[in-house]
Order: C-alpha cells, then structure tokens, then sequence
C-alpha cells in the first residue's frame, strides 16, 4: 500500500531528509551466535536507539515466539520499557500470498491480546500493521479484503520505503562467528554499511524522480543478532546522509502514505518502486552487496 499515482504533498515541508526506523520480527529474528540471548540483542538495540537519540520506534511483534520459548516474553517487555511501541506483524509472521485470506485474519487477530497486555496505557497505540514478507494479497480480492479487515480493527499500515535486505546479513554472522573468522566478519561489516549507503543513494533517486521531493521515508530492519552489533554504526551512516530520525506516526503523516494510514481508500501502490511501474517509468538497477553475505563462512 502506498501513494497513488498522483504528486503527493508533504505534510510538513523540510529541508533535512526523515527516516523512521522500525524493526520487524520481535522478539525473535534469525539464529544466535553462541553465548548470546535474543534479551542481550534487544537490549543492545535499545541502547543503541537510545545513545543516539532516536524517537520512540515500532517494533513489530510475530507472539508464536512467546509460547515456544516463554523468556522472550521479557524481550517484548525490555523493548517497550525502553519507551518503544509494539505492532502487529501477525502471531506466525504467516504469508498472506500462501494463505485463506480467513486464516490470515484469524492468525492477525491471535496477536492482538498479547499486544493490548503490553501496551496498556491510554495513550499507547499497537494498532499498527507491519505486513510479513511486505505480502499484502496476491489477488484483488485479498488485497480488498484485508483492507477492509484491518480498518475494521482500527489498524494503520506500517509501509516501507527503503530497506537493504539487514535480515541477509544475521545467518552469516553467526556462521564466521562460530567459526572465529574474523576476516569474514569484518567483510560482513563493511559490506552491510556499504549496502545502506547504496539504499539511501537508490530510494533518494525514486522519491525525487517521482514527486521532486524526499518523502519522509520508513525503513525496514530487524532484531537480528548482527543488526545489534552494526546498530551504532549504521545510525552514524544515517546522521551522515543529513537525515533527521523521526517516528512512524509522524513519517505516515506524509501524503505518500495516505493510502496505508486510512484503509477505506482503494488498493494503490505500494512502494516508491510500484509507484514507478504504475507509471511506466524504468526503474534503476538496485543495488546488490558484494560480496554476497550467504557465500561467507560456509
């Protein structure tokens, strides 16, 4: 979901450009190096989030993970201590594309009590909705049903307009760690910064080629283990491009997102790069990492 194909106006017009961090698959992402807990990777990403001065950051939360291994519970819990909000991103992370749009709704819904039990306050709002796999319906008729099932609930979508696939990086890491390749990790590192840097430089161009503007855009990351150790530097990488750290609410208060933030309007676009499709515009080669994470410490 996303932006029609018309210009789109900011909400807020500004010089520096805004990101809104967020991170999918709470409390659990990808395996763990040896001596290392998912409760030290979430509390590694909240100092680091909070070192460097970020505002509140959605985290979204698949609650399987709190039945099959009861202590990640405290992982949600150090997450939202931490003054971070939690969403929805479906108790199984089930793919919609791979499902009756009836057991998605039912595998959303599962999620909910978890969610109201640990953002009690008034003033706390969990009823954002993070799509797993970014898959929102591959026929018409999903994709105008969940719609319609999600404003029902009162949800918003969190959307994602930029993302260097983080996620590829957490299996190798703990790969080259178990094997003490320290070579291999520091290629893990340099690589991982390097393909953020191309991500800027590539979601910039589609946002000024389509409506001459940055839109304040949403990032996509992950609990991984080896996202945590790269936090403060990816942030740093961040801070250096000019971009000014922002919350989801206030990033989706942008035109672009008008579709995601009320769900009654039809389907559109999803991402800067459908936008492009739906246009006919060519799109740019984006941007691959090399060498390839998944080649490392095999």
């Amino acid at each position: 979901m996303g932006a029609s194909q018309s210009q789109t106006t900011p909400a807020n017009p500004v010089s520096a450009p805004q990101i809104a961090f967020t991170f999918d698959d709470l409390p659990a992402h990808g395996p763990l190096p040896a001596n290392e807990t998912r409760l030290q990777v979430i509390s590694k990403i909240v100092s680091a989030l909070h070192d460097a001065g970020l505002p509140p950051i959605y985290g979204f939360v698949n609650g399987q993970w709190t039945v099959s291994e009861p202590v990640d519970i405290a992982v949600l819990q150090a997450w939202h201590d931490a003054g971070n909000p939690l969403g929805n991103h479906t108790w199984s992370h089930m793919n919609l594309n791979q499902h009756t749009l009836e057991e998605f709704e039912a595998d959303s819904s599962q999620n909910e009590a978890l969610l109201a039990s640990l953002m009690r306050n008034k003033n706390e709002d969990w009823h954002w909705f993070r799509f797993p796999f970014l898959a929102e319906g591959d026929t018409p008729e999903n994709k105008a049903g969940v719609r319609a099932f999600l404003a029902q609930h009162g949800y918003k979508v969190a959307g994602v307009t930029m993302s260097f696939g983080d996620y590829l990086w957490n299996e190798p890491y703990a790969r080259c760690k178990a094997k003490d390749d320290n070579k291999s990790i520091a290629l893990l590192e340099s690589s991982y910064l390097d393909a953020a840097k191309e991500s800027i430089n590539y979601y910039r161009q589609l946002s000024q080629q389509l409506y001459h503007r940055d839109i304040p855009y949403v990032l996509l990351m992950h609990v991984g283990a080896f996202d945590a150790e790269m936090l403060p530097r990816l942030l740093k990488v961040y801070r250096s491009a000019g971009f000014q750290f922002v919350t989801l609410e206030e990033a989706e208060n942008d035109d672009f997102y008008r579709n995601d933030t009320d769900l009654r309007l039809p389907v559109s676009p999803d991402s800067l790069e459908q936008v492009m499709s739906a246009r006919g515009l060519p799109l740019p080669a984006p941007p691959a990492p090399a060498p390839q994470p998944d080649t490392l410490c095999r």
